[in-house]
């Protein structure tokens, strides 16, 4: 029954039920929300970071490596398992983590580190407005908390109505993105020059592979949260592997255009940066709205970590609790979680790698690519991500090795599957596969919701 008083929009776009095959769509929609997904404010931070290691043809390798093969791989497996589900990231965690946990800790995990990227990009756009009206957001803080209050506000109203109103920003929105980078690179080259900028080769402070797990971390996320997205999409293994397109074409240049911007001016922040280069007004309010984009995708992931964290599946209950989470957000960007950027993006990058590997290992090697609304809490899950987790943090802050979310996300993996494994043979329970259960003679049917 549709709900009275309230747009069609919000309706239709429910939190916790399956987008029918009906209101699938092409994969440019999907990959142009990506797109708008990559344009970040941190991205621009990292390029900036990466250029005070290397040189523009280092970076080059240092992109593709981390976009073209760990990033893509990660987001077209979790594309395809929303689009052949249908189901957003914490609602998928049923089946493996059981519905309570992936309500309590996928959910909370989801919703905190979406609030954290939000109010973070929040606050840079406050500042980016302030600078282009006059106001110093170091000193004059009561005039910046008002502009990054409004900015909120404006960011999140497209995510609140739902999936249909961000997918017309987002085809407005990229296309400012693109512009700004145009213009970051035209102003780049007038103030610092190209000689200097292609001669560019400081002294590293970072490896290679250090390189690589900064990219891998600002797009982590990415490999839970996607299919909040592909659920939209067809389920075709072609569809989903286009579809991170939307990241490659507008994450590459974005990373390179932070790097190229930075050289000269010496600094990560890039509002800085832009009053260093001398950016005209208007740059500032194309990099607002262009920040919308990745905006509108964390506000909007963000309601539905929410509305499965609180059981709410209608239109306008995840509506209402992406207002309640814009609002938490907002105070969080006012608290100033700019000044941890580095330490948000380090922890993401242990969380989010361990959750995907068991999402992944349950969806493709347990559960024969079906989802299973199974109750209660998998502890093989809750094992798994713990030692996961753990063994990214040993490889990236006690013994530095590797690559260590791509490490914790294989760990996370194998660690459930043999945990599964194991349980089904000491004590099967409504997480064992029914072929599972028959194998070790076994028939009892499984415990599905």
């Amino acid at each position: 029954m549709e709900e009275k008083n309230v747009p069609k929009t919000i309706v239709k776009d429910e939190a916790l039920s399956a987008i029918p095959s009906s209101e699938r769509q092409h994969w440019l929609t999907p990959a142009v929300i990506f797109g708008g997904l990559e344009f970040t404010i941190p991205v621009l931070m990292v390029g900036a970071m990466l250029a005070v290691s290397f040189g523009m043809s280092q970076i080059f390798w240092i992109l593709a490596v981390s976009l073209f093969v760990f990033q893509w791989i990660g987001n077209a497996i979790q594309g395809y398992i929303g689009a052949k589900t249908g189901r957003s990231s914490s609602v998928i965690a049923r089946t493996s983590f059981g519905s309570l946990q992936a309500r309590f800790i996928v959910g909370l995990t989801i919703f905190v580190v979406s609030t954290g990227w939000w109010a973070l990009q929040t606050a840079v756009a406050g500042n980016a407005i302030s600078a282009m009206i006059g106001i110093d957001y170091n000193s004059q803080w009561f005039a910046w908390a008002i502009i990054t209050v409004i900015v909120g506000l404006l960011f999140a109203v497209p995510s609140i109505i739902g999936y249909a109103s961000m997918k017309w920003t987002d085809y407005i929105a990229v296309p400012a993105g693109l512009l700004l980078i145009g213009t970051g690179i035209f102003y780049a080259l007038t103030t610092t020059g190209w000689e200097t900028i292609s001669s560019w080769s400081p002294e590293p402070t970072m490896t290679f592979l250090m390189a690589v797990s900064l990219i891998i971390g600002v797009n982590v996320s990415q490999w839970v949260i996607a299919s909040d997205y592909t659920r939209y999409a067809k389920p075709k293994v072609k569809d989903n592997v286009l579809i991170p397109l939307g990241i490659i074409a507008v994450g590459f240049p974005l990373f390179y255009v932070g790097a190229i911007m930075s050289v000269g001016v010496g600094s990560a922040d890039i509002v800085e940066v832009m009053l260093g280069l001398g950016f005209p007004i208007w740059g500032f309010l194309i990099l607002w709205f262009a920040t919308w984009t990745s905006q509108l995708v964390n506000n909007y992931s963000m309601g539905l970590a929410l509305s499965n964290l609180m059981n709410v599946n209608s239109g306008k209950g995840r509506a209402i609790l992406t207002f309640i989470g814009t609002i938490i957000a907002i105070v969080v960007a006012l608290a100033g979680v700019l000044n941890y950027f580095m330490d948000f993006l380090f922890m993401t990058a242990l969380i989010y790698p361990a959750i995907a590997g068991v999402m992944f290992a349950d969806f493709f090697f347990v559960r024969n690519k079906n989802w299973i609304d199974n109750p209660g809490w998998n502890w093989m899950a809750t094992i798994a991500i713990v030692i996961a987790t753990a063994i990214g943090y040993f490889t990236q802050y006690v013994q530095p090795f590797g690559l260590p979310a791509v490490q914790s996300l294989l760990a996370a993996g194998v660690v459930y599957v043999i945990a599964m494994k194991i349980k089904a043979k000491a004590a099967p329970d409504q997480f064992t596969p029914e072929e599972w259960k028959q194998t070790e003679g076994n028939t009892e049917a499984p415990k599905v919701s």
